[in-house]
């Protein structure tokens, strides 16, 4: 048999605060992608990572706004977890290699809070 709900995790958007997009741009190209997945594939729900401070200024800003936002007015998307915005406050959840990523620690941290946030969001 099939799956039974299929549910989208993502976590994303360093990238367009780093090309200093919009947050409406950012909305559009994200409602754009949710329906075109709902459509193709039968997603149930786009759950959101709220994404990280990567630039560290109001490009960020901008990004982590629409996201929110998104997920306030849109039934459609589920914010799973905001602790990603606040990670890069204690180095041990991010790469010392790799500025602006997660380390072990701070992967799993983001994966197990979202997981259960998912579990509840799922049994409701």
């Amino acid at each position: 048999g099939g799956a039974d709900r299929i549910l989208l995790v993502w976590l994303q958007g360093e990238s367009d605060a780093i090309d200093g997009h919009s947050r409406d741009y950012y909305k559009e190209r994200l409602k754009k992608l949710q329906m075109s997945l709902f459509s193709d594939l039968g997603i149930e729900k786009f759950c959101v990572i709220l994404v990280g401070r990567f630039t560290g200024d109001s490009r960020d800003d901008e990004i982590i706004a629409a996201q929110r936002e998104l997920c306030r007015d849109d039934s459609n998307f589920v914010m799973l977890t905001e602790i990603a915005e606040e990670l890069y406050r204690d180095p041990v959840y991010m790469n010392p290699f790799v500025g602006g990523h997660y380390s072990a620690a701070g992967l799993e941290l983001l994966g197990r809070t979202a997981g259960r946030a998912l579990a509840e969001a799922t049994l409701k």
